[in-house]
């Protein structure tokens, strides 16, 4: 049996806010994935901030989600891939399951997100990526 190069550790919603407003703009969905990796420790992030703003329903919701991972890989290759690709991939379903959830329990209507391909982050992703080992160096 193949051992897996990479491995979901965990998931946390340090930040969640939910707000029945009247005073709203326009529809708005801001999704900002941010990672942070750490080579000596095999380890990487994956934040997730979203914003959402519905005119219709008449809500504000922002929640920080964050998706922890181990790898096993030398390959930049591989690492990269498992960062921009199968982080958010893996992690987003998390966010979608706890907005639902949450949201559910308000007495309005639950908010389920639609599924979203979050690969077009790739690139951002990879450019902004934080090395926690050299970082303050």
């Amino acid at each position: 049996m193949k051992k897996a190069n990479l491995t979901f550790v965990d998931f946390i919603v340090p930040s969640f806010a939910f707000e029945k407003t009247f005073i709203l703009e326009k529809d708005e969905l801001i999704l900002e994935p941010t990672a942070f990796i750490s080579r000596n420790n095999e380890q990487f992030h994956i934040n997730i901030k979203l914003e959402i703003k519905d005119l219709e329903s008449e809500f504000i919701l922002k929640i920080l989600a964050i998706g922890t991972f181990k790898y096993d890989t030398d390959r930049e290759e591989e690492l990269l891939s498992f960062v921009s690709i199968n982080g958010p991939a893996i992690i987003f379903p998390y966010i979608r399951s706890f907005i639902a959830s949450t949201t559910s329990q308000t007495g309005l209507n639950t908010i389920t997100l639609p599924t979203l391909n979050l690969s077009g982050y790739k690139e951002e992703l990879i450019a902004n990526m934080v090395d926690l080992d050299t970082e303050g160096e």
